[in-house]
């Protein structure tokens, strides 16, 4: 005979000639990873048999593998005594990925880096697309967006499940640029005339669609302004216009342009081409430095002051004692036996060449005026690379540390900036961290 059945009871345990009623077992999830879960058969009893497919479950827990992430898994396990059978089923699910997206924005540019949790799934392939731009790897930056816009950022991870298809995992969000800030400066007149406007902005500093509209405070709305570039260093733009007349009053105001062709402005500000001053020339070293080898290509920025430029261009020496990077100079600090290239333009560029292997230099943009002053950037440093063919190379300790750190763009930072940091280690490797 059988015995009644209840609810959560099943009769598979046999006791002489008849079957008795025993609590339902069931499969409950313990743990989890990506790929994997753990599972308990609560109610497991002796003398009864059970089979995950031809697999018997000999303890009352067991491990599933062969699981994709995030995903809900259900398992058949059937117990069994003599003729009897009772099949249970459960839910087991594993962890996901983690994905999320960092970011980094600007009135004009966005820099976002992806990122998920490293577990014991296996991610073959990683894309990041902004603005529709689609790139492989975990990082993409962009510039000449519009300001006070969202902008969607995808990053997604592959995951193999075959050997032919793999699986893709997404995460999206949204990502607003900042409100233009375009603020006119108070402008400098070099001699009559010819005048440096400057504006302070929160655009990218690398933005080339920039610069200054101005016309005569007395023209009416049928006369079109004049417009100049501009260029940028670290939130500030300065341009340079020649040969106002010098018997009517102006006003300038800033200008970007973004990639979609939309024209933002700042506000007009008033100016006096007669109202001369004297003002020193800006010099900036740029902490950018692209080094190949022994060669590396520097970058600085000058612009005239109420003197007259008669050379321009970089010093640089070999580093013989810790030096504070990103430090104006004085001539004194400056060796008897460093070198000077010369370079021409607002943003200058020069390639130094047959410089030491694995050596660290200084290097620091400069400007002479006709009056024979100078005028020095920030002292800005770098690496070269180790000698291709080994010989002269200095033994390592062991100790992998970092040597260098860039931002998106494989510009040189002097030390953790917000945003995306690649960090190149001394033993080659290199490693992509967000900094707040």
């Amino acid at each position: 005979m059988l015995a009644a059945w209840g609810a959560g009871y099943t009769p598979l345990a046999k006791e002489g000639d008849h079957y008795v009623s025993l609590l339902m077992s069931k499969v409950n999830q313990v743990s989890a990873t990506q790929t994997t879960v753990t599972a308990k058969i609560t109610n497991k009893y002796e003398g009864v048999t059970y089979k995950w497919g031809n697999t018997i479950i000999e303890d009352d827990t067991y491990l599933f593998t062969g699981y994709m992430p995030n995903t809900e898994n259900t398992v058949k396990i059937v117990a069994s005594i003599g003729n009897a059978t009772y099949e249970m089923s459960g839910t087991l699910v594993t962890k996901d990925l983690g994905l999320e997206i960092s970011s980094h924005e600007t009135a004009s540019s966005i820099e976002i880096l992806g990122k998920y949790q490293e577990g014991d799934a296996t991610v073959t392939k990683q894309e990041i697309k902004l603005n529709g731009v689609l790139q492989e790897g975990n990082t993409i930056s962009l510039k000449g967006l519009d300001p006070d816009k969202n902008y969607t950022a995808e990053f997604t991870v592959y995951v193999p499940k075959n050997t032919w298809s793999s699986t893709p995992y997404t995460f999206t969000t949204v990502i607003r640029t900042a409100t233009a800030n375009l603020v006119a400066q108070q402008p400098k007149v070099a001699s009559p005339g010819n005048v440096v406007v400057a504006a302070t902005t929160n655009l990218d500093y690398e933005e080339e669609n920039v610069g200054f509209e101005w016309r005569r405070t007395d023209w009416t709305d049928e006369f079109n302004s004049n417009r100049g570039v501009a260029y940028l260093y670290e939130g500030t733009m300065e341009g340079y216009i020649r040969n106002l007349n010098t018997e009517k009053l102006w006003k300038f105001r800033p200008y970007y342009i973004s990639d979609s062709g939309q024209t933002y402005y700042g506000e007009w500000l008033g100016l006096d081409p007669t109202n001369t001053s004297y003002f020193e020339p800006t010099v900036h070293t740029y902490a950018q430095m692209q080094v190949e080898g022994n060669m590396a290509i520097v970058k600085g920025y000058v612009m005239r002051g109420s003197d007259n430029v008669t050379q321009q261009g970089f010093i640089y020496w070999t580093q013989t004692a810790q030096v504070r990077a990103a430090a104006r100079v004085k001539s004194t600090d400056i060796p008897s036996n460093a070198q000077i290239v010369e370079a021409s333009g607002n943003i200058m560029t020069a390639q130094l060449t047959n410089l030491e292997y694995n050596s660290t230099y200084c290097c620091v943009a400069f400007v002479k005026t006709s009056e024979g002053e100078t005028f020095y950037g920030e002292l800005q440093t770098f690496e070269t690379e180790e000698n291709p063919t080994g010989i002269g190379t200095v033994l390592g300790t062991g100790k992998v540390c970092e040597v260098a750190r860039y931002d998106l763009r494989g510009h040189r930072l002097q030390g953790p900036e917000k945003g995306v940091n690649i960090i190149r280690m001394s033993d080659g490797s290199t490693k992509k961290v967000f900094v707040k």
